[in-house]
């Protein structure tokens, strides 16, 4: 395209961003380069910063990236304070830098700033404020202040649940990340995850709701919603905490005996091998049915 096309500084930038998009990410530094100069830039100015460190984050090049991405944040507030979205974009991938390199308050402090400009201009529902809670759940956790940390993951998981264009991939890695970075290495007790009943039941309904629920992708997020009510639903405590966690075992089942054929469908296909899923699910289920068992000892035999 772009040796069939004259040189323009925005057909460069497009093909740098798609190049960015398919992770190759030198050849968009090269594309982004080739815009500036086309554009008759001596420096680089705030849109050059930001494409470039972009590039040059994903390579893994923090050092070089933070001070580009840092002066082009600078640039927008003195060229375009207003624009509270960009700027929040900016934060957010300053963030994102930061958190990479270690420096979590600092990127905590990038993501909290993102939070409220998106959450001042365009809102709580969108799915931008939902990135914005996202990135700043996992610096507050890698900063050590987990449960801050846990709040805005809920958040951030209520967000992805509830909006339009619903997409299966961050529901599975957000609830992955409760579990294994908050729940698993004991930062939290399991009981915590009851908190995600209700965004995981909204985000179900919705996946129904636009047919999302009748592939192997599918299959692994039910599993997944499955394991974390699982984990937090024992036969144990007063009758009220029986009641409540026998209603999440429930869900669980339902989710767990939905997952099972479209996971095992998508190994046989040949699609993907996803044995290990399908053992969980079998697990799973015992699980479930030895605390149902229990929480019928409890009921009596008029139950």
């Amino acid at each position: 395209l772009a040796k069939r096309t004259p040189p323009h500084p925005a057909t460069l930038i497009n093909l740098g961003t798609v190049y960015n998009m398919l992770r190759e990410h030198e050849k968009a530094q090269e594309y982004f380069e080739a815009a500036m100069e086309v554009a008759g830039h001596e420096e680089p100015d705030k849109d050059d910063l930001w494409n470039i460190g972009i590039a040059k984050k994903h390579m893994g090049q923090y050092e070089e990236a933070l001070p580009m991405l840092e002066k082009a944040l600078d640039l927008y507030y003195k060229e375009e304070p207003d624009d509270d979205v960009t700027l929040a974009k900016l934060h957010g991938t300053v963030g994102s830098c930061y958190d990479l390199m270690g420096r979590a308050e600092e990127a905590v402090s990038q993501f909290s700033q993102a939070r409220v400009l998106y959450g001042r201009s365009i809102g709580p529902e969108s799915p931008l404020y939902g990135s914005a809670c996202e990135g700043l759940a996992k610096a507050l956790i890698h900063a050590g202040r987990v449960e801050e940390g846990w709040d805005r993951l809920q958040e951030a998981l209520l967000n992805y649940a509830e909006k339009d264009a619903i997409h299966p991939t961050p529901i599975f890695e957000l609830l992955g990340y409760a579990l294994d970075e908050v729940v698993n290495p004991g930062h939290l007790p399991a009981e915590e995850l009851q908190q995600l009943e209700g965004p995981i039941e909204i985000a179900v309904k919705n996946m129904v709701h636009r047919g999302l629920d009748q592939d192997g992708n599918a299959g692994v997020v039910f599993e997944r919603m499955a394991q974390a009510l699982v984990r937090c639903s024992t036969a144990q405590g007063d009758f009220e905490e029986q009641e409540a966690a026998s209603r999440r075992r429930k869900l669980a089942r339902y989710l767990l005996v939905r997952a099972g054929p479209l996971v095992e469908a998508t190994t046989a296909s040949g699609e993907a091998d996803l044995t290990g899923i399908s053992a969980l699910i079998h697990m799973e289920l015992q699980i479930l049915d030895s605390q149902d068992a229990l929480y019928q000892k409890v009921l009596g035999p008029s139950a």
